[in-house]
C-alpha cells in the first residue's frame, strides 16, 4: 500500500483513473455470523479505510454483497464495493471467504500506465506465525522483491523499489499520544469516515442503488 501511494504521488501513472484492491481468503471457519457480523464489516473495514487513506473522501458508494445461509444465520460472505472519490478517481474493493481463493492484489490504472502488485502483508503473516517486531527490528516489515509490484508505462515495464512499512511505529506513536506528547496516529474521525462508507455500502446492496455521502 505504501509503494502504491508513492507511485501515485510520483505522477508516473498520470491522472489516476481507477484503483482495485482484492483480498480473498479461503477461511470460512472465522467468518463472523449474523446481522452484526459479515465480511463487509470484517475485511471491508480495512480495504475501505485503505482506499480512503490513499485517495481521499468518497462522494458516492455502490456495493453488492454475497449472502449465505450455510451456517444457519444469513451472513454476507463476500462483497464488491465501488467508491467514487471527491478527486474523481474510482476505487473498487472486493473480498470473499467462501470461494476457495487466496488472493491479495492491488491494481492502479492511470492515463500513462498501470501498477500491479500481488502478495499478502508480510507483517501480518509474521505476526500470525508468532514473530514480533521487537525480536527483529532491523528486518521487520521488509517484503520480498517479488511482491514489490510492476509499473507499466509507455516507456516499458519495470519492477520498482518497495516502500517498506513497520507496524511498530504505530505503537510508538500511540504511546506518545497517550503520554500527551503528540497526536494519535489514527484519529477517530478516520474511523467514522470508514463506518459511513460501510453503512452506505450495506444500504446500496440492499436497495440496489448508488448512495451519495
Amino acid at each position: 500500500m505504501l509503494t502504491l501511494a508513492n507511485v501515485l504521488a510520483s505522477g508516473e501513472l498520470g491522472e489516476t483513473w481507477r484503483v482495485h484492491s482484492t483480498m480473498d481468503q479461503d477461511n470460512a471457519d472465522n467468518l463472523e455470523l449474523g446481522a452484526s457480523g459479515g465480511l463487509l464489516r470484517d475485511l471491508g473495514s480495512h480495504l475501505v479505510d485503505q482506499m480512503l487513506w490513499l485517495l481521499g473522501p468518497a462522494s458516492h458508494v455502490h456495493a453488492t454483497l454475497d449472502w449465505t445461509d450455510r451456517f444457519g444465520e444469513r451472513t454476507d460472505c463476500g462483497f464488491v464495493v465501488t467508491m467514487t472519490h471527491s478527486s474523481g478517481t474510482v476505487s473498487t474493493v472486493s473480498a470473499s471467504k467462501l470461494n476457495h481463493s487466496t488472493t491479495r492484489e492491488l491494481r492502479a490504472y492511470g492515463s500513462r500506465g498501470s501498477y500491479i502488485a500481488s502478495g499478502a502483508d508480510v507483517q501480518a503473516d509474521a505476526l500470525m506465525s508468532g514473530r514480533r517486531p521487537i525480536e527483529e527490528p532491523a528486518t521487520w516489515g521488509i517484503d520480498s522483491a517479488e511482491n514489490w509490484g510492476t509499473l507499466s508505462t509507455r516507456d516499458g515495464r519495470e519492477a520498482i523499489a518497495s516502500a517498506q512499512g513497520n507496524y511498530a511505529s504505530f505503537y510508538t506513536e500511540f504511546a506518545r499520544a497517550v503520554r500527551g506528547d503528540g497526536p494519535e496516529p489514527v484519529p477517530a474521525t478516520e474511523g467514522i469516515r470508514t463506518l459511513e462508507v460501510l453503512d452506505a455500502a450495506r444500504r446500496s446492496a440492499l436497495e440496489n442503488a448508488v448512495v451519495a455521502l
